[in-house]
């Protein structure tokens, strides 16, 4: 089970992100002081404020908290924004395993990888957004489960001893790595698709030392950049060695040694009537939360109250956009317009005339006066938040390439570039229907992706980067 004893958090005074000012700001304001101090208490909480509000929450109390969500996407959204505040590191999703343990199914991969990474979080006094089915979604006691594996280059480890734990861990060999949770020997390289990661990994040997770590193209094979550091969680829940002991009743499909993923109830509940409920339909056993603090969005006589809106911002063009900025500018609000790529945020700040706005890459204190600031983060969703005279938008709700338009396109969205076959077309929203030819690894601007080659009409030939 996952300690939940104190650990201290990363305190106010360290910056991981261009937007950890907000958190400050938010931290040592009297409404979050005097919430903290009455911690657990009862609280009205916009769904837009929710995520500042956690991640103040978390800083100011400096201890490892639990947020339970009713739904597993609503926990993920959570995670996800909460992470724009605060250093990703200390925040992690517990999502629910994906199939019912009844049905004698392993769970993906990925999930495995999650739930593993996010008790490791909570035990070095992270944030974890957990949803009301993970956690009623038992686990192999912490013996049987499998570590989690760090490596780094010049560690003495030998290959025979990587690929055993791998296997322990629930990694599948392969012939060549395409998915999470598979692993792929050739001589003297490991390649690993860990269950959290973005992209596969290419360990190189020389002898028992690891010589060489890379982050490679799951299309092309080609290597993107060099990793000093990694940290692989399990692909399975519990040790490979130890799934035959697991059920003594070689008709039982349910272990008997399973235990709950907490030791505790969790710290704080988003929307409890909603997470009961599920409870209820599902027929699962509910958990104590009479000392959770419950946020809701509606109003329930609660003592405190975080009061943020979504921004409604209809502007058409650039010109509108600027008349909509200068707007805010002029109520005295501080806006922060999140962008993802620096290049966007640069290009966007040459492009405008009648308000001046800084880019901004690195988090520090917010400015006093009314100010925009260009940021770069990934931030999706964005706030305006009146108490405290700032308002969050994202890039493409405030700069729209063109007016929003009904799609009327066929066939599906394409879901992931994986399902792409060389020769397949594509319709791009700019150049219309075109033909892959094949992915590409280009290094531009010192940056190692893949890209897509994309055949049009005549000699029409684009490279679209794998984001």
């Amino acid at each position: 089970m996952a300690a939940r004893n104190a650990v201290p958090a990363r305190g106010m005074d360290q910056s991981p992100t261009p937007l950890h000012g907000l958190v400050v700001e938010l931290a040592e304001s009297e409404s979050l002081r005097a919430f903290a101090g009455d911690f657990p208490a009862a609280a009205r909480v916009s769904e837009p404020a929710l995520p500042l509000v956690l991640a103040a929450l978390h800083v100011t109390l400096a201890r490892q908290l639990v947020c339970l969500f009713p739904e597993d996407e609503q926990a993920r959204d959570a995670a996800e924004a909460v992470s724009w505040y605060v250093d990703p590191a200390e925040v992690a999703l517990l999502p629910s395993r994906g199939v019912h343990l009844e049905s004698g199914l392993d769970p993906p991969a990925h999930l495995v990888g999650e739930r593993a990474r996010a008790l490791t979080v909570l035990a070095r006094g992270g944030l974890v957004c957990a949803s009301a089915r993970a956690l009623a979604d038992s686990l192999p006691p912490e013996h049987a489960r499998p570590a989690l594996i760090e490596i780094g280059v010049d560690d003495e480890i030998g290959l025979d001893q990587l690929v055993e734990m791998l296997a322990l861990a629930g990694y599948e060999r392969a012939e060549r790595v395409d998915e999470r949770g598979q692993i792929a020997v050739r001589g003297g390289l490991v390649d690993v698709f860990p269950s959290t990661g973005r992209e596969p990994i290419r360990i190189e040997f020389f002898g028992d030392d690891i010589e060489q770590i890379r982050a490679f193209s799951p299309f092309t094979q080609r290597a993107l950049h060099p990793v000093t550091r990694a940290v692989i969680y399990p692909a399975a829940e519990r040790r490979q060695d130890l799934v035959d002991l697991a059920l003594d009743n070689e008709l039982a499909i349910v272990p008997e040694d399973l235990v709950p993923p907490l030791e505790q109830p969790p710290d704080l509940v988003w929307q409890p009537e909603g997470v009961r409920r599920l409870w209820d339909e599902e027929g699962l056993e509910p958990l104590e939360l009479e000392n959770a603090a419950r946020l809701d969005p509606f109003p329930h006589a609660q003592a405190h109250s975080f009061e943020a809106q979504r921004p409604a911002i209809a502007a058409r063009g650039l010109a509108e956009a600027e008349n909509e900025l200068a707007g805010m500018l002029r109520q005295g609000r501080r806006v922060l317009v999140a962008f993802p790529h620096r290049g966007e945020a640069l290009r966007t700040q040459r492009l405008l005339r009648k308000v001046a706005a800084d880019v901004v890459e690195e988090g520090g204190s917010l400015p006093a006066d009314p100010t925009l600031q260009f940021v770069v983060s990934p931030a999706r969703r964005g706030f305006v938040w009146r108490d405290l005279g700032v308002a969050l938008l994202p890039d493409v709700q405030v700069f729209r390439k063109r007016p929003p338009r009904a799609d009327a396109r066929l066939g599906r969205a394409l879901q992931s570039f994986a399902d792409l076959r060389t020769g397949d077309y594509v319709v791009h929203e700019d150049h219309g229907v075109g033909r892959l030819l094949g992915f590409e690894t280009k290094e531009v601007a010192d940056v190692t992706r893949d890209y897509l080659y994309l055949a049009f009409r005549g000699d029409d030939r684009l490279y679209v980067p794998h984001e």
